[in-house]
């Protein structure tokens, strides 16, 4: 696997030259294309170089791997679902609202998103089973938005304030992810999946009750 370098002018690791650049842009939706149409696996980066119309040593003025394009499009996908989650979280509804419309959002957009698609299926487990720094990221912000509705429901007196915090954040992102992890979500309907996940998330707000 490539050794990523660090740059400085913003852009993730693993991503070379300008963040705002219009070749960095065609590559990037050349490679959704060809990852959507052929799998992460079966895609070169010669193969995205011709689809562009520049050779493979030019894509990597702005990628220093396959993985690195990789990644980012995985963050394209990913951070829209993270923006969705963020979004309920400072929403004005209750927190135990908001924390049953948070993991069931979560559980909605994963199974959209991951399993009508079976090439970005592909990507993302890869992604996942290695992590990916877009991954990494994707679960910092999950576990960012449940704090910030447990927070504010401890301050509201929904919550109970004993116990930990890291801890209850730690186990309902471990619990969430029965229900948005790509592997995990290929064994049941999305009706089963929606049935376990009210239950469990009645379990959360009982034992998070004062």
């Amino acid at each position: 696997m490539a050794e990523f370098i660090e740059i400085t002018d913003g852009a993730p690791i693993g991503q070379r030259g300008p963040a705002e650049h219009e070749r960095r842009a065609q590559i990037l939706k050349a490679a959704d294309e060809h990852f959507r149409h052929y799998g992460y696996s079966k895609t070169s980066v010669a193969a995205l170089g011709r689809a562009i119309g520049v050779s493979a040593a030019y894509i990597y003025r702005f990628f220093d791997s396959k993985q690195a394009i990789g990644e980012a499009v995985v963050a394209q996908v990913l951070s829209e679902m993270d923006a969705g989650l963020h979004e309920i979280a400072v929403g004005p509804e209750l927190a135990t609202a908001r924390l049953r419309r948070l993991l069931l959002t979560m559980m909605q957009c994963s199974c959209d998103r991951f399993l009508k698609d079976q090439k970005v299926h592909e990507i993302v487990v890869v992604a996942m089973e290695n992590n990916w720094c877009a991954t990494v990221d994707h679960q910092h912000a999950v576990e960012n938005a449940i704090r910030r509705v447990i927070i504010d429901g401890r301050e509201s007196g929904e919550f109970e304030r004993k116990s930990p915090l890291d801890e209850i954040c730690s186990a309902i992102v471990a619990a969430s992810l029965c229900f948005s992890h790509p592997k995990l979500l290929e064994s049941e309907s999305n009706e089963e999946l929606e049935r376990r996940l009210t239950i469990v998330t009645s379990l959360v707000l009982r034992s998070l009750a004062p």
